[in-house]
């Protein structure tokens, strides 16, 4: 029976030492996406507890990358015309990409010697819901250091490069939570002033770089309801954050 998701059983995937003790913790684990986001958020901030790199790409067949030929004589077919010849096969490409494209994200997290890492990685089918070729559906595929075979710089490698998942890699159950009839989320954005550790995030204040964060938001400034959702959106995030940080800045005394 897997677990409920909270953002502790998924911090304890990175304690692990023995492989075996892993697996049987992923067996029963679900992560959700808003977890997975504080952990990213909080390494990219802070490098803790782990340092982090995403990569993510737009994956299409190449036989269904329209010709700039093929291109050209849609945009030259009038409007309301009849779409023929390299028009109509320019938008037979278009329409079967979207099908079968596959969005490729990956994420690592690891010590700054690269000695402990976890990779985490998947496309927009492993996420579906329904039709899942997962028997338990919704899933993101996982590997670590314990694995003898592979190391960080080979994983990594491999995916952004060549898009090759690593073999033998675990299947976890992730869930979005459900949304609710609110405010749809369209654009909101804000800056502060944060320490980089460089573009690799390896080497301590090399230089101050305003970072931001953005999100959308389609919000009725007039509706104290709207308004008061927001708040709370900014309330939650800081609170939880806080909580989880104090734990274990106590956890070093």
């Amino acid at each position: 029976m897997p677990n409920e998701p909270s953002l502790d059983s998924l911090l304890e995937i990175f304690s692990f030492e023995k492989k075996a003790d892993l697996v049987r913790h992923c067996k029963e684990l679900t992560v959700s996406s808003e977890d997975f986001f504080k952990l990213v958020l909080a390494c990219e901030m802070w490098g803790l507890p782990l340092l982090h790199r995403i990569t993510y790409k737009d994956k299409v067949p190449s036989h269904l990358v329209p010709k700039n030929t093929e291109i050209e004589a849609l945009q030259n077919t009038p409007a309301g015309s009849a779409l023929t010849g390299d028009a109509a096969k320019t938008v037979s490409k278009l329409a079967h990409a979207f099908e079968e494209r596959r969005y490729l994200v990956g994420h690592i997290f690891f010590t700054p010697d690269k000695s402990k890492w976890h990779f985490f990685c998947f496309d927009q089918r492993d996420l579906n819901t329904k039709g899942n070729h997962w028997e338990h559906g919704s899933h993101v595929h996982f590997v670590n250091w314990l694995w003898p075979n592979f190391t960080a710089e080979t994983v990594w490698r491999d995916f952004t490069i060549d898009d090759d998942r690593p073999g033998s890699d675990l299947h976890l159950r992730f869930i979005e939570p459900e949304r609710e009839n609110k405010m749809e989320i369209k654009e909101c954005a804000f800056t502060c002033p944060v320490e980089k550790r460089s573009s690799t995030g390896l080497h301590r204040g090399m230089f101050n770089e305003d970072v931001s964060f953005k999100f959308n938001v389609e919000i009725d400034a007039s509706k104290r309801g709207h308004l008061e959702e927001m708040l709370g959106l900014f309330d939650k995030m800081v609170s939880e954050f806080k909580v989880e940080w104090q734990k274990k800045l106590e956890s070093l005394k």
